[in-house]
């Protein structure tokens, strides 16, 4: 296997590890609307369960949050690499 595939393979890689990232973020609003939804409609009783959801919500996008700039980290030494070996393959961070 040439440089050139191993450069796409870490290329698709990373991008399949973004894809993820955004679902981590969409999970994580889901949570947090689920969350909002369950304080204004229910009962008080169930106002922890709503703060619970929120909390949730929030925890999922933080998350996605810190591994999305561990992974463009990551990006940033593949585009020098990539321009090390003279291929242009993705987008610069």
């Amino acid at each position: 296997m040439g440089r050139r595939e191993l450069v796409l393979l870490e290329e698709q890689t990373m991008l399949s590890r973004e894809r993820t990232m955004q679902q981590y973020i969409a999970t994580g609003a889901a949570f947090t609307g689920l969350g909002l939804l369950v304080l204004k409609f229910l009962e008080p009783i169930w106002i922890v369960l709503g703060i619970a959801l929120i909390g949730i919500g929030f925890l999922q996008i933080y998350t996605a949050y810190v591994r999305f700039e561990k992974y463009r980290k990551i990006a940033r030494k593949l585009r020098k690499k990539e321009k090390r070996l003279h291929l242009e393959v993705g987008e610069d961070y």
